[in-house]
């Protein structure tokens, strides 16, 4: 993982983050329809809220994240 990705990650308590490699399991890469990497995917309730492929722009992925965030915790 990305160490600036999972620093963004851990600002924010209630987000739980899991890695895959989908190399190793291939299954993964067409459940979520990720043809690149790497392919970052936040989900809430089931839902995907984001996803961030191949180049990823950290403090635009911060701010995303963040929005995110406040929208569901209103923090």
């Amino acid at each position: 993982m990305l160490p600036q990705v999972e620093e963004v990650i851990n600002e924010f308590p209630n987000i739980q983050m899991g890695l895959v490699n989908a190399g190793k399991v291939d299954e993964i890469a067409g459940f979520l329809m990720a043809f690149t990497v790497p392919v970052l995917v936040l989900y809430y309730d089931g839902k995907e809220y984001l996803r961030e492929a191949r180049i990823v722009h950290v403090e635009k992925f911060r701010e995303n994240v963040a929005k995110i965030y406040d929208g569901i915790y209103g923090e």
